[in-house]
């Protein structure tokens, strides 16, 4: 038999009989292998720290802990990084070898080993160890590219921040001296010149609410999340007040549909999402009709599930996705004024409490948005279902 092309392996031999520990180094040398001996459990789980095998050929039945326990401690050892353990046995004794493989071992062989079986293992174990090692070194990179990934997120977070806060002083010199200019010297100005300095006080105003919101998505990115027990009808009746002068001024109705009172989130993260979505019914509100708004929430399938729903304008569904992107609009701003960073606000803060959020509508019919997180909370726990 040819053993041209087997490659050679770092093989641990753990075995305490020196006439099987012998003939077993004999055929993996004649194989062409790198062998390392241990001859207890406690040295096997020394050479392995210090020499890191790639295979362990195991005796069952050791001084000190035996093959399982042995096996067991080094996969402890090993954590992620998978090292094949096959216990060598003797024929009829290798009925409790189920505990052997619960406790990690991957194989088993019996006692004698035959040199044509040993080679064809062999064979058989690098041919894993090398898809596994490709698997490996996939997730390592992949590990390491989305670390770089998170670290560069974190600084173009602490750049938009830094920016959006830096902006703030000097436009607020230019809105203020606008204003100053637009009390004081109107009556010298031109018609053209009244214009022009309308013009700058709007563009300061509406930056100013751009870049609030900008700071406001950035806070929710960068902030930790605190999550309590909140009164949803409390929540509603507190935004209510808030709007409540653009609602009378619109002729807008708000009604709850409350099934579930209370639910566990984070206080400024709901709060953010739900007041973006009342601000959204109110701006997109059909002409002609009032304006009827509902909150509605419910608890199902271990899920809080929010909605607003409105009979505004309404929006084609091809954008669905599209409308939860920053900066991104479906309408001028000249019909429907906006910075289009409120439902990117929103999806932030489902996104950042484990859930999502979508819109579901058709033109002229109105909008109804929906919240959903897992009601057993944290970043990490698992995305809802989506209805």
């Amino acid at each position: 038999m040819t053993v041209e092309g087997l490659p050679v392996l770092k093989v641990l031999l753990v075995e305490d009989d020196p006439l099987q520990s012998a003939r077993t180094v004999a055929l993996l040398e004649h194989l062409g292998q790198q062998v390392l001996l241990a001859c207890d459990g406690a040295r096997a789980i020394d050479r392995f720290r210090s020499e890191s095998p790639d295979l362990i050929l195991m005796d069952v039945l050791l001084p000190g802990p035996n093959g399982f326990e042995t096996t067991r401690r080094i996969k402890e050892i090993a954590g992620a990084h998978w090292v094949p353990v096959i216990y060598l046995t003797v024929l009829g004794s290798h009925g409790n070898l189920v505990e052997g493989l619960l406790a990690g071992g991957d194989d088993y062989l019996i006692k004698p080993v035959g040199l044509e079986i040993l080679e064809a293992k062999l064979r058989s174990v690098f041919r894993t160890l090398k898809l596994y090692r490709a698997l490996e070194e996939s997730r390592d990179n992949l590990e390491s590219a989305n670390a770089a990934l998170q670290h560069a997120n974190r600084e173009l977070e602490t750049f938009t921040y830094a920016v959006a806060h830096d902006l703030k002083s000097p436009l607020r010199a230019i809105n203020g001296y606008s204003t100053l200019l637009a009390s004081t010297e109107t009556s010298t100005l031109s018609a053209e010149g009244r214009e022009y300095l309308r013009k700058i006080v709007e563009g300061t105003e509406y930056m100013g609410r751009l870049i609030d919101d900008l700071l406001e998505y950035s806070r929710l990115e960068r902030g930790s999340m605190n999550f309590e027990r909140l009164d949803v009808a409390r929540l509603a009746e507190a935004l209510h007040a808030e709007f409540r002068a653009e609602l009378d001024q619109r002729d807008a109705r708000i009604r709850t549909n409350i099934a579930s009172r209370e639910v566990t989130a984070d206080r400024n993260a709901l709060t953010q999402a739900l007041r973006n979505l009342l601000s959204n019914a109110l701006k997109f509100a059909a002409a002609g009709r009032p304006l009827e708004i509902e909150i509605g929430a419910r608890t199902e399938d271990a899920c809080h599930h929010l909605w607003v729903r409105d009979n505004g304008i309404g929006f084609d569904m091809r954008h669905h996705d599209r409308i939860f992107d920053i900066f991104e609009r479906l309408h001028r701003s000249e019909d429907y004024p906006g910075t289009g960073v409120g439902l990117a606000i929103v999806r932030k803060a489902m996104q950042r409490m484990g859930g999502r959020s979508w819109g579901s509508s058709s033109p002229g019919q109105g909008a109804t948005f929906h919240l959903q997180w897992p009601e057993s909370q944290g970043p990490a726990a698992t995305h809802p279902r989506r209805e």
